[in-house]
């Protein structure tokens, strides 16, 4: 399963093992040997990369599990388009996504 797409708010509400998808910018901090992804709301996040290609300063989704540190275990990558993405409008979106009012708008119905 990919996971719900999640800001760190959200992140920071779930579980160790749980499922996530955060969205953002990632650098490589060659003093700590680590990858971090800045999210759309500015947060950094730790990101243990099992070898995947990531281009730093690229925007991409980053698919795996919250560990036991709190970092993101990335399974997937998905390279997002380049230009303007409003990560206001994102960060908008997730928390509606997860909003128990709404979220039934945003689950795939699998018809």
């Amino acid at each position: 399963m990919a996971g719900a797409r999640m800001n760190m708010a959200i992140y920071n509400e779930v579980p160790v093992g749980s499922a996530a998808r955060l969205a953002g910018r990632c650098e490589f901090v060659p003093e700590s040997q680590q990858w971090i992804l800045q999210t759309f709301e500015g947060a950094k996040l730790p990101v243990q990369n099992s070898g995947m290609e990531i281009a730093p300063n690229q925007l991409i989704e980053i698919i795996g599990t919250k560990g036991p540190q709190g970092e993101l275990m990335a399974t997937a990558v998905c390279k997002l388009p380049e230009g303007d993405i409003d990560g206001e409008l994102w960060n908008q979106a997730v928390q509606m996504a997860h909003h128990p009012k709404l979220k039934h708008l945003f689950q795939h119905s699998g018809a």
